[in-house]
């Protein structure tokens, strides 16, 4: 039994007993306490960034502008709470094209994780461009900036034999037997931060033909196209012998066709090209698809970090690669799909066929797969669901590859790879459910815009 001292009082000693009991386990203090990215640390910054800290949802918001700086390669300053770490660390290089986590671990072991959640920005809008019909392009290195073209009976802008022309900051609504952009023989083109969208498409279903591209290039190399939007065209972007271009942070909505287009993206007869950190929303209600990314007689292409959904052609596929090795192939063979997420398809998710070899899938996610009817009366699959196809092929030279890939929750759980012999290595689980990649949402609106 305890004997307390007539020195001092029961209440005295208790009081003792709880501050040494709260000196030896402190409160739990485990937060950030501030999240930034310093123009010191970071090329292309002139002033700090500072994020947006909910304490409540433990989530941190940051506004980045990928024409600004390389927001791939970017270094955070992280303040924490006294005697915590943070994992990642402070001062540690991040791709931040995409929501990330961060740790904290207080000194005594709790944990608080948070969500830095980047918004990728544009800073344009019709209120803040000049109005203006459409535009041929009459010079080398010609500047298109800050116009808001509305065609009707032109493409919006056209290019025909001229180098290293820049469009920026630009929105582009176009209609009729047209495209927003087109170009040809148009070396060292970039098109940045811009919109453009078909208007007068129907409420549904396909446009009237297959040349109603959002933008169309032919013979022209080292293409750069970022931060664009593409709408309701026949393809958002289709590329025809335009080799080693780069796609970066591309929004695609409701592709139209019809066949055989359809597309977020056609490469045509190019050797390499990057497509990086993109995705597309096709509603099956609405859009009228093929394959949403279709690499055609086309060898070397990357195709990483992106969000497709939705596909309501009974033939098409999430991304194919098709006829290397077929007359006027240009490029040789293979390619790779890499962290790329799939949602509602129904003919397939992935293929490398009919010639095509040695394309690796890695980390690729699917879910949602269609099995019944694709949407607007288009029937159903072809190929009964099918996820990898490596079809068209000798067999046992496909040199194909699935590495690390997820498929969850397919309609037809017995119908995940054919042929086997044509893939070297076939990697992946179907058992674990999955969080889809963040689409990328550009920002072309203002206040006084509504």
């Amino acid at each position: 039994m305890l004997q307390l001292s007539s020195c001092a009082s029961e209440t005295e000693l208790l009081k003792e007993l709880n501050e040494s009991t709260e000196e030896s386990d402190p409160i739990p203090n485990a937060k950030i306490t501030n999240f930034s990215f310093l123009s010191v640390d970071n090329d292309g910054l002139t002033t700090d960034i500072i994020g947006t800290l909910d304490e409540n949802t433990k989530t941190v918001y940051i506004e980045l502008d990928p024409l600004v700086i390389p927001i791939e390669q970017l270094v955070p300053t992280i303040a924490i709470s006294p005697g915590s770490t943070v994992s990642p660390t402070s001062k540690t290089t991040q791709d931040f094209s995409h929501e990330l986590s961060y740790t904290v671990t207080s000194d005594n072991g709790t944990k608080t994780t948070y969500k830095i959640i980047p918004s990728i920005i544009g800073n344009i809008c019709t209120a803040n461009l000049q109005d203006s019909g459409p535009i041929k392009v009459t010079a080398n290195n010609q500047r298109i900036e800050n116009l808001y073209i509305r065609t009707t009976n032109q493409h919006g802008i056209e290019i025909n034999n001229y180098t290293g022309v820049i469009i920026s900051n630009c929105i582009i609504e176009y209609t009729g037997a047209f495209m927003g952009i087109k170009f040809t023989s148009a070396d060292n083109l970039t098109i940045k931060n811009c919109s453009i969208k078909y208007v007068n498409a129907p409420a549904k279903g396909p446009l009237e033909d297959a040349e109603r591209n959002c933008i169309e290039g032919i013979g022209s190399k080292n293409i750069v196209i970022t931060n664009v939007r593409v709408e309701d065209g026949s393809t958002g972007i289709r590329l025809n012998q335009c080799d080693d271009s780069v796609l970066k942070y591309i929004e695609g909505h409701n592709m139209r066709g019809p066949f055989p287009r359809g597309q977020l993206v056609q490469y045509d007869k190019c050797v390499g090209g990057l497509l990086e950190n993109f995705s597309v929303i096709n509603d099956r209600d609405i859009a009228w698809t093929e394959d949403n990314i279709s690499i055609y007689k086309s060898g070397g292409q990357q195709i990483k970090k992106g969000l497709i959904v939705g596909n309501n052609s009974p033939t098409g596929v999430g991304v194919l690669f098709e006829d290397q090795n077929t007359e006027g192939a240009r490029g040789g063979y293979g390619g790779i799909v890499e962290d790329v997420d799939f949602l509602e398809m129904g003919n397939g998710v992935a293929s490398s066929v009919e010639g095509s070899k040695n394309v690796t899938f890695t980390r690729i996610r699917a879910k949602q797969i269609i099995c019944g009817d694709l949407g607007q009366n288009r029937g159903k699959s072809t190929s009964n669901s099918l996820i990898f196809a490596a079809f068209g092929t000798t067999a046992n030279t496909g040199g194909n590859k699935i590495i690390d890939c997820i498929i969850y929750n397919s309609c037809n759980p017995t119908n995940i790879v054919w042929p086997e012999h044509n893939f070297d290595l076939i990697d992946y689980k179907d058992d674990i459910d999955f969080e889809p990649r963040k689409p990328i949402v550009l920002n072309f609106t203002c206040p006084s815009d509504n």
